[in-house]
This record gives C-alpha cells, structure tokens and sequence, in this order.
C-alpha cells in the first residue's frame, strides 16, 4: 500500500493455526459450519459474535485461507491508526472480504462511512462478506444507523464458549493430528487446567509435543507436572 511514493506497511498476518483443520467442530457451530461450507471457498455473506476466545478470528482467517490470495482479511483492532481509504482500497475486488473486530469502530465515525461504502460495493459486486464482533450488531448502538441495518441484514451466528469438555475434544484432536497418544486421565487432567481458549490450547499441545519428543518419554501427568507448561500457559 502506497500513499504518493511512500509505503505503508500493514500489521496484517493470519495465523498459521488458524485453519479449519484446526477447528473443533460441535454441535452449537454446526449451522455455521454448514452455512460456510468448510471445504469450498465461501458463497455466503455472515456476521459472528461472541465473547473473546471463543473462534471469532480463527472462522475468518480459516475461510480465507480456503479462498486463497483471492480473500482480504482486515483486523480492524490493529488497523485502527492507518487511513481507512488507503486499509479498505479496492477490497471490493477480492472474492472475500473478512472484517474483523468491527465493534472496535463503533465510535469512529472517520471509519463508519467508509464501511458502509465498501459493504454497499461488496454487495452490488457478490463479495462475500465476512464480519465479526463482540456483540450482536442490534447491540453496537453507536454505529451509523445505516451501517448497523446492513449488518443486520446479515446472517447471523452467536458462537458459544468452550467447556471443559469441548477443550479436551480439542486436546484430542490435536494430539491425534501429531500422532500423541493421551490417555482419558492426562485429557481430563490439562482440561480441567487449561484456559477456555482454543488458541492456548493449541499452543500448548505444540509445546508438549516438543518436551515429549526431546525427553523422548511419552505423555504423562507426572510429564506435565515437571514441564510446569500448565502453569505458563494459563498466565
């Protein structure tokens, strides 16, 4: 991106993780799952919400990696100081468009207008639109009237919180793609201990295939005692 000769460089990067082989499916996201067909690029506009840690971010960038280089995924929240012409410049043009964080411009009206263009240019173009926030968009209140009635026009989808037991569904699904065999005690031992975020859970499964493979043991509870990866994880 360019303003006259001078590069603007944009903090956008999506995480490796962040991929739907690395989605729990369950029975609360399975409308969703189905509506964005997981394994095709997407053909449907929606709106996500929830509370933090609960997958927001991980649905947007996973649909844009399905979709290729042909996807713009816009995490507001870090885009906030950069020139909202310039971040949403020709984003029409892609297949996909991913706004993350919308709710972090509620009180921005110098980013308001421009959003309202650009889901007015994706709309006439059949950009499929993909927009997540914390609230619901009848709740943003302070959002341009017109702004929050196209969101609303959306679908929309509340993504639920992890339980215990939807994080050691993670562990395992995790454990079974790097080929770690945890038996139902160790499963149950770090989910009890693990936060509800499913971002820390897979990086904690990284960090315990590495202990286990360097100390060439297999994966205990007396392991992950001494590892104290429970403890640091969950700071």
């Amino acid at each position: 991106m360019t303003i006259g000769s001078q590069q603007i460089p944009l903090p956008i990067q999506r995480e490796d993780f962040a991929t739907w082989q690395n989605w729990l499916s369950r029975d609360e996201t399975q409308p969703l799952e189905q509506w964005l067909s997981m394994s095709e690029p997407v053909s449907q506009s929606a709106y996500l919400w929830g509370g933090s840690s609960v997958g927001k971010s991980h649905v947007l960038q996973a649909c844009c990696q399905v979709a290729g280089h042909d996807a713009r995924y816009l995490p507001l929240a870090e885009l906030l100081h950069f020139p909202p012409d310039q971040v949403l410049a020709d984003a029409h043009l892609a297949s996909v468009v991913a706004i993350d964080d919308i709710d972090w411009i509620e009180t921005d009206g110098a980013w308001q207008e421009p959003l309202f263009t650009l889901f007015n240019r994706c709309m006439e173009s059949g950009v499929q639109l993909l927009i997540a926030a914390s609230k619901a968009p009848a709740q943003l209140s302070a959002l341009l009237p017109d702004l929050r009635s196209r969101l609303t026009s959306l679908t929309i989808f509340q993504l639920p919180h992890f339980s215990e037991e939807h994080i050691a569904a993670l562990l395992r699904l995790r454990a079974e793609a790097a080929g770690i065999l945890l038996s139902n005690e160790v499963l149950q031992y770090c989910a009890m201990r693990l936060p509800r975020d499913a971002r820390q859970v897979v990086q904690f499964m990284e960090q315990l295939d590495r202990l286990s493979l360097a100390q060439s043991r297999p994966v205990t509870i007396p392991l992950i005692r001494e590892s104290d990866l429970l403890n640091r994880v969950a700071e």
